[in-house]
């Protein structure tokens, strides 16, 4: 096994905090040797994230390096515990027993912002293990994983049949794509047990779990915390046949505690930083965050609606930045639809980030899943799926049914796992566009539920094409047809429209952009049952297909 490499998380050792404590995020001026840094990636990044980097021709930039050494020494010299460092943000995070240390702080030339992020539950700090530690424990797999797939049945996904079967990634589990060499950061509260049960054994014996970090308490430890994140790895990785099943139990995890469900301060923000930052560093492929930022304890702490802009708040600027890395940052929209707030949280308002509302095992619109649009008027969420009576696996290891965006949200990201396995060199904003564009409302998104439920086996169909070609063509109830195509320039195109008669026929001409393509088309309303035949006229070749209307 190899490390990975330079991490964003760093501890010092202090003495034992016993009075009440307060955290600040002190941001620094600049990264005065950051020129001699740049070009040494190993030295801050893994070997897997400049994999990722490559794919997604992402080039190196001054926020992938850590903020200066000679800065954070200085700061080390107050009374204080460093208890975190972000290159994305270039600050650090500390805890203070005292307020009073803010104008020390204030008054450092290096130091250009200095923000409150809020009081820290008391623990002891003897015992923190130190950055080393952490690196340590964060491995790549070394050996690879050959057994056959196992082909599964309807009877195989138990329970989770019908949550599957919406998105149709049951299609897929049964082609043996289950998310096999993807690898995904889950951020979340905890997850209690999980090392415990059968659903999850699989992950243990076949060493999927590449590591775990809580950023709460700064231990490595997440498996005695709250189980919220233990319900959220039912939908992504339980493997336990004829009882329930996640569609990327084949994947790889990185587990990390970012959310303090006690409290409810900036600094849980902070914490999500650093986290997408380790997930980075790590080299995942995809980030699960069913968590969502609207009000802290502290009422000045909390966010307006016109701060869920996509570039306010610091959690979204985290996922912001994890998606230019290349990284599908997949964020549930929230449960705020019953609420005064009603709108989605933070970070599900990031334009790159995957935003997932929920509905019900009929695809219809549930009360409390959060609305959008954006404060900047985006439509949010961009997807759905199934967020109300969710089957789930408690910490006792019984199977129970859970509602919440934070269940959808891992629904969208393990069809994604299943895609990126069918084609591993697609690129993160790509795999957004191609499940978006499966979505059963993409010609008309709104503020509920976005494009809709994506459809796994048009996705699977779109992701691998390269040439001129039909994908889908297909008759909606609003007389609409909607046709799916891939050109490989940007060019118009003649549509005939064959109806069974064969003796009544409807023309279009359309213009198509480089890539994929859905385009609705207004036809006649007096469509007749049968066999269509569709002919597409292009510069230098004609495409045909055929569909049926019943």
């Amino acid at each position: 096994m190899k490390s990975i490499g330079l991490l964003c998380f760093l501890l010092f050792l202090g003495s034992n905090l016993k009075s009440q404590q307060y955290f600040y995020f002190v941001n620094f001026k600049d990264k005065p040797n950051f020129k001699e840094q740049l070009y040494q990636p190993a030295s801050y990044i893994s070997a897997r994230a400049i994999d990722r980097r490559t794919r997604n021709r992402v080039p190196l930039n001054i926020n992938d390096i850590p903020p200066d050494s000679a800065y954070l020494a200085q700061l080390a010299n107050l009374p204080l515990l460093i208890y975190g460092k972000s290159r994305w943000l270039n600050g650090a995070l500390v805890l203070a027993n005292s307020k009073n240390i803010l104008p020390q702080l204030e008054s450092l030339p290096f130091v250009t912002k200095v923000t409150y992020a809020g009081l820290a539950n008391l623990f002891d700090t003897d015992g923190l293990t130190s950055e080393r530690s952490l690196e340590n424990q964060i491995n790549q797999l070394a050996q690879t994983f050959s057994e056959k797939d196992l082909i599964l049945d309807t009877l195989a996904l138990g329970k989770s049949f019908e949550q599957l079967h919406q998105l149709k990634a049951d299609i897929l589990l049964n082609k043996g794509l289950n998310g096999a060499g993807v690898f995904i950061a889950v951020l979340d509260a905890g997850f209690k047990n999980l090392d415990k049960l059968n659903a999850f054994k699989h992950l243990f014996e076949e060493q999927r779990i590449i590591a775990t970090w809580d950023f709460v308490n700064a231990e490595e430890e997440v498996f005695e915390d709250d189980e919220h994140g233990l319900s959220v790895m039912s939908c992504l990785a339980a493997n336990q046949p004829g009882l329930i099943m996640g569609s990327a139990y084949k994947s790889e995890y990185i587990l990390l505690r970012t959310e303090n469900p006690s409290s409810e301060y900036l600094v849980e923000e902070y914490f999500w930083l650093f986290a997408a930052e380790y997930a980075d560093s790590a080299g995942v492929d995809i980030i699960n965050s069913s968590l969502g930022y609207t009000k802290h304890d502290e009422k000045a702490m909390g966010h307006k609606y016109s701060e869920l802009d996509g570039k306010t708040t610091i959690v979204t600027q985290a996922a912001e930045i994890a998606s230019s890395k290349g990284i599908l940052v997949v964020a549930s929209a929230g449960n705020e639809g019953n609420d005064p707030w009603r709108k989605i949280t933070a970070p599900s308002d990031g334009e790159q980030v995957l935003s997932v509302g929920a509905v019900d095992k009929k695809g219809n619109t549930v009360s409390f899943s959060s609305i959008g649009p954006t404060a900047d008027k985006r439509i949010k969420p961009d997807l759905v799926a199934r967020g109300k009576n969710t089957v789930l696996i408690s910490a006792n290891g019984k199977v129970f049914e859970g509602n919440g965006t934070s269940y959808a949200c891992p629904l969208i990201a393990s069809s994604a796992a299943q895609l990126l396995q069918l084609a591993p060199k697609t690129q993160a904003q790509k795999l957004k566009t191609i499940l978006m564009l499966s979505a059963h409302q993409y010609h008309k998104p709104d503020k509920e539920i976005g494009a809709g439920l994506p459809d796994l086996a048009l996705a699977a169909r779109m992701i691998s094409v390269v040439k001129d070609s039909i994908i889908d063509v297909s008759l909606s109830d609003d007389d609409f047809l909607h046709l799916l195509m891939y050109a490989n320039q940007k060019q118009k195109a003649k549509i005939t429209i064959q109806y069974p008669s064969q003796d009544f026929s409807e023309k279009h001409t359309i213009s198509l952009e480089k890539g994929l393509n859905r385009i609705p088309m207004k036809v006649n309303k007096k469509r007749s049952n049968g066999m269509y035949h569709l002919s597409v006229e292009l510069a230098d070749k004609n495409l045909t297909a055929k569909f049926v209307k019943h």
